[in-house]
């Protein structure tokens, strides 16, 4: 065992791996920087457990339960989190780069500056989450469920989130650029600076979604497939630059009347 890790970590690793092995729980104890990494913890409580800069890379988690856990900085690359619960847990800055998260729970959880850039987290439930400056570049969200989750300049460019629910979402900047949309529900979302370029919104649902200030909206796919549940609000600036570069179904989905002479 190195001099640093006995420096930082409050638990040995041998004992960290004989609690494991015995099914021990880990709720409400201070690990942080502790290494669990590629060990086997499939239903593990961490609840309420201060596991902050935390090495968890390569680890079998699933369905573990981190409730409430301090996990900001921790690291999860290529872990298998499956099912796993982090309603209320603290993770900024914590990275889950090629990390296993399908229907994972992240209800409230913080998720400031989080990388989850080519993660799997099909049908995860990020309702609430704060997903501000977050990473999701070439993210597998299919299905996920952002209801209500801040956004705020996260990066989910080519990212597949088709059929996602983003209602009540706060997505102000955030970057779309080639990521999938198909089918996905975008009811009260803002949107306001988004970039599109690239992106499919092919079957996509919207009513009453903020698009202003998206300057490269006529540069996204399938908008005259959208599907328009209640009006939606443009910008004039916006308007007027991109009325003859944007598709009529799609104008006037949005409760914009087009003039008869207008045929795009």
């Amino acid at each position: 065992m190195s001099e640093h890790h006995e420096r930082t970590s409050t638990l040995p690793v041998s004992a960290v791996a004989a609690d494991a092995a015995a099914g021990e729980t880990f709720a409400g104890k201070s690990l942080p920087r502790e290494s669990f990494a590629g060990l086997r913890l499939r239903g593990a409580d961490f609840r309420g457990s201060d596991l902050s800069m935390a090495d968890f890379r390569d680890a079998v988690l699933e369905g573990a339960n981190f409730e409430g856990a301090d996990l900001s900085g921790a690291q999860f690359q290529n872990a298998d989190l499956q099912r796993a619960l982090f309603t209320d847990a603290r993770l900024l800055y914590a990275a889950f780069s090629g990390a296993r998260l399908d229907d994972a729970v992240f209800t409230r959880a913080f998720m400031h500056h989080a990388d989850l850039r080519k993660a799997s987290a099909l049908s995860a439930r990020f309702t609430w989450a704060r997903l501000m400056h977050a990473t999701l570049f070439a993210a597998q969200c299919s299905g996920a469920d952002f209801t209500g989750a801040s956004l705020r300049f996260a990066d989910c460019r080519t990212a597949d989130l088709s059929f996602a629910t983003f209602e009540f979402a706060d997505a102000p900047a955030v970057k779309l650029a080639s990521a999938s949309l198909r089918g996905a529900l975008l009811l009260s979302v803002n949107l306001d600076g988004a970039s599109a370029a690239g992106a499919d919104l092919t079957g996509a649902s919207f009513g009453r979604t903020v698009i202003t200030d998206c300057r490269d909206l006529d540069r996204a796919i399938g908008l005259a497939s959208i599907s328009h549940m209640a009006p939606s609000a443009m910008d004039v600036m916006s308007y007027r630059r991109l009325r003859d570069r944007l598709p009529v179904p799609f104008l006037t989905g949005l409760g914009i009347e087009v003039p008869a002479d207008v045929t795009i």
